[in-house]
């Protein structure tokens, strides 16, 4: 095991996904696991993270280009997703860098690019660029995507991103503390149409160390955080436009959750929850119960209600994870649709109402139980509460 701070050593390189029938299909090579089950989302026809199996976690001790790669695709609702959270402690700050790929345009390989940076001091920051085609690169050998005057790259067992916006530069560099890591083969596929989307932790938990430029006052950064890397072929009708996610980083050990849904889903979330250890995968669940408590007034007059507590609770035979996370700040809060290309917010406005974003600090406190042994993980970190509403 590393200990913390130290990156998790090496990179593997796994089948590089295929595709056929305009669905990704990755190769199930190094996934020392699961027996083929599926989840079948009642009278949706939809398949859910197939062969992955809830509970204990063995291998995954290494970076995987693989699923740092992009995978452009042909379709106009091509979608593809880098994002990284940090949190910076000291400073009281979160930082979000989305590089995003897409095809909604005249022309295909377009980008859209933004950086947000909130804290006590600097208040809420956006600086938001859109990239058309030929300004856009993605290295045909092992990874790097240029857009404009960013760019994000993996180069041995560092991960680099450097964002070069009007009003706010950054250039920062991730240490992995952890390996790379698929739930199954990582899609969510619906039957109906062939629409697909993929999800994945490149980088699940890593120090992140650096320089932040904020209208000419530059901050020198030492924090935590994680990448996750996003790919779908998918209809604005089926736009996922209700998220919950929690980051929380201690001094030994991560807890990452992440799950998502759209209307037409009928309550269905697709989830991704996972722990993990300095050097070594230990937990992972895609059907943890998830409780929303104490619904309160959205903040910055947003239309919908911020549960001020959660409850979550993720059990597989005699191991689980289970705890409570109470919001303590809300220093975000906005429309999410603001942040898509115009065409594409077009789109959604026709057939969703606004998608509201309040990003918050929290306090959580779990017990995580594990071959016999339980052990309490408790500490602050932040959350992203995204759901409907409109201004009355």
């Amino acid at each position: 095991m590393n200990p913390p701070g130290k990156a998790a050593r090496g990179i593997t390189r796994m089948k590089t996904p295929s595709r056929k029938a305009g669905i990704i299909k990755p190769g199930l090579a190094g996934l020392a696991l699961f027996a083929l089950a599926s989840i079948a989302a009642a009278g949706l026809n939809m398949v859910m993270f197939r062969g992955h199996q809830n509970g204990k976690v063995t291998g995954f001790d290494r970076l995987d280009v693989s699923l740092f790669q992009a995978q452009p695709q042909e379709s106009f609702f091509y979608t593809e997703i880098w994002f990284h959270e940090m949190q910076f402690k000291d400073l009281n700050m979160i930082v979000i860098v989305n590089i995003q790929l897409h095809n909604w345009g005249l022309k295909k390989r377009n980008a859209d690019t933004f950086i947000t940076v909130s804290s006590p001091e600097l208040g809420l920051r956006l600086n938001k660029d859109s990239h058309k085609a030929g300004t856009v690169r993605i290295d045909p050998q092992g990874f790097g995507v240029t857009t404009g005057r960013h760019r994000i790259e993996l180069a041995g067992d560092q991960y680099r991103v450097r964002y070069q916006g009007d009003d706010i530069q950054a250039d920062l560099v991730y240490h992995p503390l952890t390996g790379s890591y698929q739930q199954g083969d990582g899609q969510i596929v619906f039957g109906d149409t062939g629409d697909f989307v993929m999800h994945n932790f490149p980088i699940p938990w890593a120090r992140i160390t650096g320089t932040l430029t904020v209208r000419g006052k530059t901050y020198n950064l030492d924090g935590v955080g994680s990448m996750n890397h996003d790919r779908q072929v998918l209809s604005p009708l089926r736009y996922m436009s209700r998220w919950r996610a929690f980051w929380f980083y201690t001094e030994d050990a991560t807890i990452g959750m992440v799950r998502a849904s759209a209307p037409d889903l009928n309550g269905v979330w697709s989830q991704r929850l996972l722990v993990a250890d300095p050097g070594r995968l230990l937990f992972a669940s895609h059907e943890y119960q998830l409780e929303e408590l104490d619904p309160g007034p959205g903040p910055n007059h947003g239309p919908v209600p911020l549960p001020r507590r959660f409850r979550v609770e993720a059990v597989a035979g005699d191991d689980y994870l289970r705890g409570e996370i109470r919001v303590t700040a809300v220093p975000e809060a906005k429309n999410i649709l603001a942040e898509y290309p115009l065409l594409f917010r077009k789109l959604a406005a026709a057939v969703i109402d606004e998608a509201w974003s309040y990003r918050f600090w929290c306090d959580y406190t779990f017990e995580l139980r594990l071959d016999g042994r339980t052990r309490p993980i408790s500490g602050s970190g932040t959350g992203n509460f995204v759901d409907l509403g409109r201004r009355k």
